[in-house]
């Protein structure tokens, strides 16, 4: 058998490559085409605050995520700017991505000086009742809502000649903002309850530690399948740190069936 022989693709085998081929060519383009329609059905007065929040994402986690703070202000300045978005979960985000960002620098870095931890644990905890301030308030305002009454309520301030939405479909962009508020109606009671971790571990390092088994349970309370509010808890209550099961690190539960 010559070199060339093993070349030689059978008919079968062309017609097999051919609509792998020709799905994979459609699986393509459906997703190009699905997310550019998604993309053009967010509300174009906050896209650039999205994009902030997002390059936030991509550096949250560091120890001087603190530095990127502008971004997260930039952010919240266009939220603010708008009557439908100034009091928004999304303002409630922000203000718990920059607790996280004061908490991991007042625990990690170490080259702060103690009293400078003191002070960076002080700001954390008002960032984290901020956001607790404003999780809370929309979690009453909105959270109980129905389809219908979101939208009510949504065009009161989104108009179809607003011209930030000119060249755009605004019936797109009011259902894309309606199904982004029923969303957040799951999403919000475990922000809340990651908000509630955080000021719970500040407490524990003030030395408070009944303040911080109040505020894990408030978390847990929130969000029963917050697995950090449950560790932190067992330590404080005499235990050993919860480790999740191996199904579980598998299989996460579906936290919007909290």
């Amino acid at each position: 058998m010559s070199l060339k022989d093993f070349f030689i693709i059978g008919r079968g085998t062309r017609v097999v490559l051919t609509i792998t081929l020709s799905v994979t060519v459609i699986a393509v383009v459906f997703a190009l085409l699905y997310y550019r329609s998604v993309n053009r059905s967010e509300d174009p007065r906050i896209a650039e605050a999205r994009d902030f929040i997002s390059e936030y994402d991509r550096v949250s986690g560091r120890i001087n995520s603190y530095s990127f703070f502008f971004l997260l202000d930039s952010a919240d300045n266009i939220f603010r700017s708008l009557p439908d978005y100034k009091n928004s979960f999304e303002t409630g985000v922000i203000f718990n991505n920059r607790c996280s960002g004061m908490l991991l620098m007042a625990l990690y870095d170490t080259t702060v000086a103690e009293r400078e931890k003191s002070t960076l644990l002080d700001l954390s905890m008002n960032y984290c009742d901020s956001a607790i301030s404003v999780y809370n308030s929309w979690m009453r305002e909105w959270g109980g809502l129905s389809e219908g009454e979101i939208s009510s309520r949504l065009t009161e301030f989104m108009s179809s000649e607003d011209d930030a939405f000119n060249g755009r479909n605004f019936n797109n962009i009011l259902r894309r903002r309606i199904k982004n508020i029923e969303t957040a109606q799951l999403e919000t009671p475990r922000r809340l309850s990651v908000s509630y971790s955080n000021k719970a571990t500040i407490f524990r390092h003030y030395l408070k530690p009944d303040s911080a088994m109040v505020y894990y349970r408030k978390a847990l309370s929130a969000w029963g399948d917050n697995r950090t509010a449950r560790s932190n808890l067992s330590v404080l209550m005499g235990g050993d740190p919860i480790k999740p099961k191996l199904i579980e690190s598998l299989f996460p539960p579906d936290r919007n069936k909290e």
